[in-house]
Parts: structure tokens; sequence; C-alpha cells
């Protein structure tokens, strides 16, 4: 199935550039100039994948980030003029898959898009993948890996992004084990991505948030400083 891409950005040079470039490779590609344009696309069909411009006329791109995240988990990668890595981890703190400054080589970007769609989809290859295992349990929590889903100790969903999905399997897989940063690049963003260490903490802190247990506090993903990160609660797997 031909997978869909919504560009969202002012600049008419970019978003008529993109629909070009984008529909060559084999994407359907749609294009909003605003923030406003976009809640319009997106009411009257599914998108697979939003390229989204941080500085939107209406609407901050990372506002309209942390409002997606609330209840989606479109496939996100934010556009920037601005090189600055603040701006880079707030946008993944946000929610968002990926980051890219502009100007930008076509097929660098093409190379992050598929890659974003690849984890969304569960499509990464993982070499140290345990493939008759279906689900990991720890602390309540059942993390399916057939559905790419995880269910919270009181039976609800917990909305995962892609590659928060991704980087929890991996620390269930090596549970107990540290897993270094450079190996979670590896597994989850493959060479696609040229990806630093403070974005695979700004993912990692905002997995925590999810995975809070009352009362106490990142009790289930442990920092090894200097090293990486472990599953530090008991996990069981079937």
């Amino acid at each position: 199935m031909t997978e869909t891409v919504l560009v969202v950005d002012d600049d008419r040079q970019i978003t008529s550039f993109l629909d070009r470039f984008l529909t060559k490779q084999g994407y359907v590609v749609h294009t909003a100039g605003s923030a406003m344009r976009m809640g319009l696309a997106m009411e009257r069909r599914e998108f697979d994948l939003v390229l989204l411009d941080v500085g939107l006329p209406d609407i901050d791109g990372f506002e309209v980030t942390r409002e997606l995240r609330r209840n989606s988990r479109l496939p996100i990668i934010l556009l920037t003029a601005r090189e600055e890595v603040f701006d880079k981890i707030i946008g993944l703190e946000l929610g968002a898959d990926d980051f890219i400054s502009k100007p930008f080589e076509p097929r660098e970007l093409l190379a992050r898009i598929r890659s974003v769609l690849r984890r969304s989809k569960g499509l990464v290859p993982s070499h140290d993948a345990l493939p008759e295992v279906r689900r990991f349990n720890f602390c309540g929590y059942v993390l399916d890996l057939p559905s790419r889903s995880l269910s919270a100790p009181d039976g609800g969903d917990v909305p995962l992004t892609g590659m928060e999905f991704d980087l929890l399997k991996i620390l269930a897989e090596n549970v107990a084990t540290v897993v270094t940063r450079d190996r979670i690049m590896h597994s989850v963003y493959g060479h696609a991505s040229n990806v630093t260490d403070r974005a695979i903490d700004a993912h990692v802190a905002r997995l925590r948030k999810k995975l809070e247990i009352e009362g106490r506090r990142n009790v289930i993903i442990r920092t090894v400083h200097g090293l990486g990160y472990s599953l530090a609660a008991q996990t069981t797997c079937n």
C-alpha cells in the first residue's frame, strides 16, 4: 500500500519541492501551509507520517507536536531553520520521532522518512531479537510485540510512538543488562539518521514519564552513567 505523507510548511518553495520529490519516490503527498490547514487535512484522511515545520505562522510546531501526542501515534519529523541542539531536544521530548535542519539534503530526508516509517510499522531488524517471544511482563505492564502495544497495570493502553516502543523492546530483551547508547542507536535507528546521545536521553526521559509508578519515579528504567540504560524491573516473557 502506498504510504501517505503530509508536509506542513508555510514556505511554498519547500512544500512544492517536497511534493514533487516525494511523489517521485512513490509516496502520496499532501501539503498544508499552517497548523489550521494541517488539522483540516487530518480530518479528511489518515496519514502515515507528517513532516512538520517548527516555525508555522499560526501555531508553533512544538505545540502542534504536543497536541498530536495527546491522542495520536502518527510519526512526526520536525523541520527547522535553526541548528540549535536545544530545539532538537525539546522536539524529541515532546514526542517527535526525528528532527532535521534546513537546508537539508533530500536524500538524507528520504532516508529519515524511510527509517521512521519502518520503526512505526515494526520493520526495523534487530539481530538480538528473540523471535519466539510474543510479550514481556514487568511491574504489571505487558509489552505485546505482535500488536506493538503496551498495557498498563490497570489494563489501559499506554500510547507509545514507534521509537518509544522499539526502545522499550530492546531494554526488555536485555533485562538486567546495560544497553549502551550506541547499541540503542544501531538497533532502533539503524544507519539512516545521525542521532546524538542527547536525543536518546530525551526519548528515555519521555518513556520514563509514561512508566512512572505513583509515589516512585524512574524505578523501571535505570541510568548507568557513562554507559547507557537498563530495565531494572523483574521481567518475564512468554
